[in-house]
């Protein structure tokens, strides 16, 4: 059965070491992460359930009081939550097999010149007035 970990750190190097840590502390896969925001960065896990504990536990216990917010282990949740959480960075939502074989090629675009200005009659040409103190 799956279980879902989840550690949530300050900064994307604490979560970092986070999923390092739980990823060689347990056989557990990360399967994303969000940022949150104002600094903050989540990463999901998922595994047997004694394995996502102790992942869990060692990512907090790497990165330390400063840079953990919070953790959470879900001992089974429901697959539609796992299901969403799956569209998180990290792991491409569509199948790989479908990732280039339909995408159409697009014409090169071309860079045109830029027109020049045209001044009309009797206005002022301020590209070749002298700057500074009037005579």
């Amino acid at each position: 059965m799956k279980s879902l970990g989840v550690i949530e750190t300050v900064g994307l190097v604490a979560a970092v070491q986070a999923v390092d840590a739980a990823c060689k502390a347990a056989e557990v896969t990360c399967f994303g992460y969000r940022k949150v925001g104002a600094g903050r960065v989540s990463v999901c896990f998922e595994g047997e359930i004694s394995a996502v504990k102790t992942a869990v536990e060692r990512g907090v216990a790497i990165v330390g009081n400063s840079a953990s917010i919070s953790s959470l282990v879900i001992a089974r949740p429901e697959p539609s939550a796992i299901e969403a959480l799956r569209t998180l960075k990290g792991r491409d939502a569509r199948p790989a097999e479908a990732s280039s074989a339909n995408v159409p090629e697009l014409a090169p675009q071309v860079a045109l010149p830029p027109e020049p200005a045209v001044i009309a009659p009797g206005e002022p040409d301020k590209a070749n007035a002298k700057k500074g103190k009037k005579a």
